[in-house]
């Protein structure tokens, strides 16, 4: 089992408009450009897309919701925040993990 941090994190363009939920082993807060990057490089076109225009409007927000055990933890958490975002009427285009 892992025993690392893993953080639960969305993305989005401002307070209404959250795009992307995730985990990373990467620090929201310390290292958001690299996040960013690796979203842009994730194989997924419409993440992809929405991070290269976020990012060049600099309309673009990274903020944590959690911190996990495990990958297995983080996953499962990511998924459930954006089914709880979507239930509060936000359009969560996606929740990758």
């Amino acid at each position: 089992m892992d025993t690392g941090n893993y953080y639960v994190f969305g993305v989005g363009s401002g307070a209404d408009d959250l795009q992307y939920i995730g985990w990373t082993e990467k620090s929201p807060g310390q290292e958001p450009q690299q996040i960013y990057s690796d979203l842009a490089g994730s194989g997924r076109d419409d993440v992809a897309r929405w991070v290269a225009q976020a990012l060049d409007s600099g309309a673009i927000d990274i903020f944590e919701i959690e911190t996990a055990r495990s990958a297995e933890d983080a996953r499962e958490s990511a998924q459930f925040w954006g089914d709880y975002y979507r239930w509060l009427g936000l359009d969560v285009k996606a929740v990758l993990s």
